[in-house]
């Protein structure tokens, strides 16, 4: 009977330690997985000046599976004074008064541990209603005899905002032949004495294009 006992004993013994054993490799064989990658979205991303917008990112872990990491990971912007994160994914645009280009441009990205997302470029550009440009002060015309310099001008509405704004310093300019002119940054136009001809030119700005004005050089 002691025998009986102490082969019971010993068979619990050893179930015991097989149990531990068994516990223990399936701990060590369901390892956390690790973050391999991380993406954020959405892509080609634009705002208007004030707005809020929720940005996800997602990571995609050892084991291939994927998840939604927005709210542990840590956002950046490269121009603070175009747009920040007050939270997790969550972009402020600046606001219009405080952008010094238009659009402005930030590239923003989020990293989880030691994984870092690839950028995304931001721009933040007003909704442009009407835009005007003037050329010495004419909707339409002006001629000027080389080396004299037009004036350009660019008036903007923008929706939410009363009045209109000067944005000369920040539009694109398209100039049908740039041979006849050249236009700097505040609008002044040079011209080269012994140059004839006429051009046309508009402005471009937040996706929105002025009304064509044409200029004539007599050289």
């Amino acid at each position: 009977m002691l025998n009986v006992k102490s082969k019971l004993r010993a068979i619990g013994a050893c179930a015991a330690v097989a149990a531990l054993a068994l516990a223990l490799s399936c701990r060590g064989f369901f390892i956390n997985p690790t973050v391999t990658s991380l993406a954020i979205g959405p892509a080609n991303l634009s705002l208007v000046p004030g707005q809020s917008f929720q940005m996800v990112a997602t990571a995609t872990y050892s084991d291939g599976s994927t998840g939604d990491v927005t709210a542990k990971s840590i956002w950046t912007s490269s121009a603070q004074n175009v747009a920040t994160f007050p939270s997790p994914g969550m972009l402020q645009a600046a606001q219009l008064a405080n952008l010094t280009t238009l659009p402005g441009q930030t590239t923003v990205s989020a990293s989880d541990g030691t994984v870092s997302s690839s950028t995304q470029t931001v721009n933040v550009c007003p909704v442009v209603q009407t835009l005007q440009l003037t050329v010495n002060n004419s909707t339409s015309s002006a001629t000027v005899t080389a080396p004299t310099q037009p004036q350009f001008d660019v008036l903007a509405t923008f929706n939410g905002v009363t009045g209109t704004t000067d944005v000369t310093q920040f539009v694109t300019w398209n100039i049908a032949n740039n041979t006849i002119v050249s236009i700097d940054t505040t609008g002044l136009g040079t011209t080269v004495s012994g140059t004839d001809g006429t051009t046309t030119v508009s402005a471009t700005v937040c996706g929105a294009t002025s009304n064509t004005v044409s200029l004539t050089v007599n050289g």
